[in-house]
């Protein structure tokens, strides 16, 4: 063991023989602020002497007084018992506040950087709610603990911690006053005589110091006024000198290990740092000048037309099997949806709209009636596919509608349209239903026509969208097809209706008669 080490022990065991004067307490906390927000959780402590501790996770950054201590993700596990501490410490006040984060330990979950900056916060917590001090009664050196677990703690950590005290404590004399595990204030008319060791906290002098300072796991201070007649020595320490003085020299103590093992870490950072780097830009390069690049757009393009010609297929098979099934019904909703489309559209968009509530009222209505809960819970799932069934329903009818309308346009593409074979009429409306998203889908193939492709797909959504509430109110009106208020004619019963308003109000019924009537008048 070093020479720190042995001294340690020894005044260790002198505690418990040797006449020492003892005081360990737990301080009275008088407030506490508790504050937990979506990215922040804070503690703030005051004491009864007027002291404050402030612990605080914001930011990713753990701040101890202001001081930054690590960092942390927010939901990792070091949060969630941050959090934890803080739900518990919201519940708690005076003394059992303070016994419950003096008893708080590190969680055994936490690992790596997270474990350390729990011990970080651990130190703090007991630095601030222990006050023991132990004084020798003779002119033996002085040890004050913060904690009084820091000297165990110090003496079983062994290795770097030790071997970095035993290279700042050589050559060191024997009037030494140490403090452990606690903040150290020289006052500006206070004068120590020997040598000041401070370890895992931080001295600010205003006074003089005959002798030297010797500071591990923390930062020295040295105020204007201040002065150190000997050296200053600081291992894994920092010093801030704001215009003391120091006779002696300042020397910077590290474990010639501990700099290589730092040294080769920094180098395999950046080293694997530097190769990332070169995979990422090799990477993107490949990228940018692969030899298919150029034919995306066109596998894209042909991909979306293939996607709709299989659309127009599936709705054409389902088509095929309502048109099978109920082929006079779509003939009815098909008939009311072209001699009222305002008014199908208008009972379109409000039956979406009541969708949902007439949802619920219909399953409270099931849940309070006589069938009871067995016919509702069926209601639940059957009511939303009758929906979309009636939607798809009425989408077919508008469709066979444009498809008429396409066979009776003469356009070029639409030859093969016969009105007379009603599935046929049907795909030819979904092909032309569809034909906006078949243009933009060539169209994107020239990425400088991006716009245009854009205008498109919103074009044909707006007609599709336009098609589904026309036809699901159709639908709506007939009663599934059952209701021929708008439908009253077959296909045959509408030529002959319009063939007698072409001839003037001739009763279709006596066509011979009237002819013959018009040739003897002539």
């Amino acid at each position: 063991m070093s020479r720190l080490g042995n001294a340690l022990l020894g005044l260790g065991l002198a505690a418990a023989a040797a006449p020492l004067t003892v005081h360990a307490q737990v301080r009275e906390v008088v407030s506490k602020e508790v504050s937990v927000g979506r990215s922040e959780a804070s503690l703030a402590l005051e004491f009864a002497d007027g002291d404050r501790l402030e612990i605080l996770f914001d930011n990713r950054s753990v701040l101890v007084d202001d001081e930054a201590v690590g960092s942390f993700e927010p939901g990792d596990e070091l949060d969630a018992a941050w959090r934890a501490l803080l739900a518990q410490a919201v519940a708690l006040d005076d003394g059992a506040l303070a016994a419950a984060l003096a008893d708080w330990t590190v969680p055994s979950a936490l690992t790596g950087d997270d474990a350390a900056v729990a011990r970080e916060i651990d130190q703090a917590l007991d630095a601030a709610l222990h006050d023991v001090d132990v004084q020798a009664d003779s002119g033996e050196p002085s040890v004050s603990l913060g904690d009084p677990g820091s000297l165990v703690r110090l003496l079983l950590s062994g290795g770097d911690r030790l071997r970095l005290l035993d290279d700042a404590l050589e050559g060191l004399g024997e009037n030494v006053r140490v403090h452990v595990a606690e903040d150290v204030v020289i006052a500006a008319d206070e004068v120590v005589e020997g040598n000041l060791v401070v370890i895992q906290g931080d001295a600010r002098i205003e006074g003089d110091v005959e002798g030297d300072v010797v500071v591990v796991g923390g930062d020295l201070e040295l105020l204007e006024g201040s002065s150190v007649s000997g050296s200053v020595r600081l291992a894994d320490a920092r010093l801030v000198r704001n215009l003391g003085t120091v006779d002696g020299d300042v020397i910077e103590v590290r474990e010639g290990e501990q700099v290589g093992d730092d040294i080769r870490e920094d180098v395999r950072r950046e080293v694997v740092e530097e190769v990332r780097r070169d995979v990422r830009e090799e990477m993107r390069g490949e990228d940018g000048f692969s030899l298919l690049a150029p034919f995306r757009p066109i596998v894209r393009g042909v991909g979306g037309v293939l996607e709709n010609l299989v659309m127009v297929l599936i709705l054409g098979l389902i088509g095929a099997a309502v048109i099978a099934f109920a082929g006079d019904k779509v003939d009815v909703i098909a008939e009311t949806a072209r001699r009222a489309p305002g008014r199908s559209a208008a009972v379109g968009i409000a039956g979406a709209v009541l969708l949902i509530p007439a949802w619920v009222v219909g399953f409270i209505t099931l849940i309070v009636s006589i069938v009871g809960i067995p016919v509702a819970i069926a209601w639940l799932p059957l009511f939303p596919l009758a929906a979309c069934a009636a939607a798809l329903v009425g989408y077919l009818a508008v469709a066979r509608n444009a498809g008429e309308w396409l066979a009776d346009s003469e356009l070029p593409w639409t030859h093969w349209i016969r009105k007379s074979n009603s599935l046929i009429t049907m795909v030819g409306g979904l092909a032309g239903l569809m034909v906006l998203f078949v243009a933009a889908n060539i169209i994107s193939i020239a990425p400088f026509l991006g716009f245009l492709t854009g205008l498109l797909v919103v074009a044909g959504f707006v007609i599709t969208v336009a098609a589904i509430q026309v036809g699901f109110g159709a639908v709506i009106i007939t009663r599934g097809g059952r209701r021929r208020d708008y439908a009253r004619y077959s296909t045959d019963e509408a030529w002959e209706a319009a063939m007698n308003a072409d001839m003037g109000g001739v009763d279709a019924e006596q066509p011979a008669e009237a002819a013959s009537k018009e040739g003897s008048d002539a």
